[in-house]
């Protein structure tokens, strides 16, 4: 846990950002990092999560995105698994030595717990949501696999302006996330919700970052 939260940006950390995903030449690529940087950094989806998002996933009407409780992966090689689903099979495997990969295929894609299928709201913001329209009327979802996500962050942290390829992951980004929405009042049930937690006791390291809570409570009274 104190690893991810140590690569939680700051509000000015995540403009920065931004602007360094502006500075990407190409005008696809930079949608497509655009698009990572808010569903991560806003909304906490987690990197799987991101990287298997489909239209389907999308209500446009209520401005939610759907996570579901299995989706068929084709993010791989000629429309096969993906080398994150493969390696969360390799990794149930050595935890069950007698089953083998097939047995595990026609899972995934998986939430990574049950808590995880859930549905997140993304009205609150209008970034989030012409990043979400632009993805989904250029790609109908996130098109490819966990790399070109991860590489995509890595371009934009090269091209931000004082922050470095350091500075955050795409962990990080949804303890930015998680940060922003405590910092601002979310209660515990809800952030629990939102991000799809098991433990309600991870959704209560995030509800005083920096003391933002106590800060918005005094504003309250004073």
């Amino acid at each position: 846990m104190a690893p991810t939260r140590e690569k939680s940006l700051s509000e000015r950390e995540f403009e920065l950002l931004l602007e360094g995903a502006g500075r990407i030449d190409e005008p696809v690529q930079r949608l497509e990092s655009r698009a990572a940087i808010l569903i991560g950094g806003r909304l906490g989806l987690r990197p799987g999560e991101t990287t298997h998002l489909s239209s389907s996933w999308i209500d446009h009407e209520r401005q939610m995105i759907r996570i579901p409780e299995h989706h068929a992966c084709t993010k791989g090689r000629d429309g096969g698994l993906c080398g994150y689903c493969r390696q969360a099979i390799e990794q149930r495997l050595r935890h069950n030595p007698d089953s083998r990969f097939e047995d595990f295929a026609d899972l995934y894609w998986l939430p990574k717990t049950e808590a995880a299928a859930r549905t997140v709201p993304f009205h609150f913001s209008y970034r989030v949501r012409v990043a979400i329209d632009l993805l989904i009327t250029e790609h109908g979802g996130w098109p490819y696999s966990f790399s070109t996500l991860q590489r995509r962050l890595n371009t934009a942290l090269d091209l931000a302006p004082r922050l470095s390829r350091n500075t955050t992951s795409l962990h990080g980004l949804r303890a930015t996330a998680a940060s922003y929405h405590a910092s601002r009042g979310l209660d515990l049930a809800a952030l629990r919700a939102m991000f799809g937690w098991e433990d309600i006791a991870t959704a209560r390291q995030y509800l005083n970052v920096d003391g933002a809570m106590t800060r918005r409570a005094l504003n309250n009274i004073h």
